[in-house]
């Protein structure tokens, strides 16, 4: 498990053996994934200490599912002109069978293959800016009031699962006042009154679903109060201010895009370039083609807006990464105008799909913890699991599951270890070893790689050391009881 993944599963331990969820915006993000965990949880756990990779795991893979319905969704419909209601024959062609294409490079995509299985936020707020997009175009060609309540729900979603939704929201602000620029995609006086309508029904759903998240179902207050007036400096200051993630602004293109890192595999997805330049010229060529040129500019305004804020962890770039992969299935579709750009479309597109396919493969499995892969970032390495392995060996030779155990090192340095002992009673987390209490007496203990004088004058009578890394950079030395005492 990664430290992140490890993090989130143990405060949906809490919500789960609780019954008590309270917005943090110091250190968590928002409770849609604590809450969508507790169903596969309990399918197969009374508690916290007896569920496994699997029921958190699960979850990603479940809105990843549901990500790629919202996109077949999404291909039934047409590119409808919002001004004055035409179809273009020709366009809703195009925008079906490059969504269909999209469908294929999303199941395949390196990056998503390999984050859609990690129990952390993106995965959801993909799939719920994709149930966005698919219902804002369902109300603009039907104007139905449960097409404007379903998109304010996505909307309160995606506010109430990752703080990054501003981005994506910005970013579709800018796309929309973008297109609207040129007269001819102005809509008319009845489209902006039915408009008005929608953004306050939607509006209020989303305010709804906003409350409902951040007040835990009406029960803490200071939740509300907390995600309105605190996150904002908050993330601010982790935008600015947290030198350990902070990357030059080509980082996500060097990750997502062109990664070779010595002498491992290439892993890219620049492939999807030329198709998506493709779908760029087609949706400037009709301005009937809004919800096209709309998904150009955002997904490009998106792209800019991540690359410029210095904090960045690989795992952000999925939600601009999506819109790229929708224009590319969109640029694969354009070529089928004759019978031979068709068959170079099909070539290509399943050419670029067996290639990103390969490369999930690797990232997944053989390279799934290897630093030569762009996605493992600060991951967990086989190290940590053999520290885990010795607790475990030493405990059941002490009291089992009731074996006092101490912890002596930074918060940041502690994940995923909290995951893994999560069926030990008596385990006590301390920054340093100078602050653990004499009484507490622990049979195994865990310092930073610092702090083993201190332990050792401490705590160490009897004991032996032992190095283990956590993940890269980050070193441990664990206190066991000798062999022969």
């Amino acid at each position: 498990m990664h430290g992140d993944e490890a993090n989130q599963a143990v405060r949906a331990g809490m919500l789960m053996d609780q019954g008590v969820y309270h917005y943090d915006p110091s250190d968590h993000h928002g409770p849609t994934l604590y809450y969508a965990a507790l169903p596969f949880c309990r399918a197969t756990a009374s508690r916290f200490p007896e569920t496994t990779e699997w029921n958190f795991r699960l979850v990603p893979v479940c809105f990843a599912v549901l990500t790629m319905l919202w996109m077949w969704l999404l291909a039934k419909g047409h590119d409808t002109e919002v001004v004055q209601g035409e179809t273009d024959p020709t366009g809703r062609h195009v925008w079906q069978c490059g969504i269909l294409f999209a469908l294929l490079f999303f199941a395949v995509s390196p990056a998503f293959v390999y984050y859609n299985r990690f129990f952390i936020q993106e995965s959801l707020l993909v799939c719920f800016l994709t149930g966005m997009f698919w219902t804002a175009r369902l109300w603009c060609r039907t104007r139905r009031v449960a097409a404007a309540v379903a998109f304010g729900v996505f909307a309160g979603l995606c506010m109430t699962t990752k703080e990054t939704f501003v981005l994506s929201f910005t970013a579709a602000f800018l796309a929309v006042v973008l297109n609207l620029l040129p007269r001819s995609a102005r809509p008319g006086d009845g489209f902006w009154r039915a408009f008005g309508k929608a953004t306050a029904v939607a509006a209020l759903a989303a305010a709804f679903v906003f409350v409902l998240f951040y007040s835990s179902f009406f029960t803490y207050w200071q939740g509300v109060k907390d995600a309105l007036f605190s996150t904002v400096g908050t993330y601010f200051h982790r935008a600015t201010g947290v030198p350990e993630h902070q990357h030059p602004w080509w980082f996500y293109l060097q990750t997502v895009f062109w990664f070779k890192y010595g002498r491992g595999p290439l892993f890219s997805e620049a492939f999807l370039f030329p198709f998506a330049i493709l779908a760029g010229i087609y949706a400037f060529r009709s301005p009937r083609r809004f919800a096209l040129r709309f998904l150009l500019l955002y997904t490009v305004i998106l792209t800019v807006l991540y690359s410029l804020i210095p904090y960045k962890t690989p795992w952000c770039a999925l939600t601009f990464l999506h819109g790229w992969i929708l224009l590319a299935g969109i640029g694969v579709a354009v070529c089928f105008h004759t019978r031979t750009t068709a068959a170079v479309g099909i070539i290509l597109a399943l050419a670029l799909a067996s290639w990103h396919g390969t490369q999930s493969v690797r990232a997944a499995f053989r390279y799934s913890a290897d630093p030569r892969n762009p996605y493992v970032y600060a991951h967990t390495g086989g190290d940590c699991l053999r520290l885990v392995e010795e607790i475990e060996r030493c405990a059941a030779k002490a009291n089992g599951f009731d074996t006092p155990i101490a912890f002596g090192v930074q918060p940041s340095d502690t994940w995923p270890l909290p995951w893994y002992l999560r069926r030990y009673r008596h385990v006590g987390y301390w920054t340093n070893a100078q602050e653990i209490p004499l009484q507490f007496s622990p049979s195994l203990l865990v310092v930073g790689a610092d702090q083993g004088e201190i332990a050792a004058a401490r705590f160490g009578e009897g004991k032996e050391s032992s190095f283990y890394g956590v993940r890269p950079g980050t070193l441990v030395i664990l206190f066991t009881p000798k062999e022969n005492e």
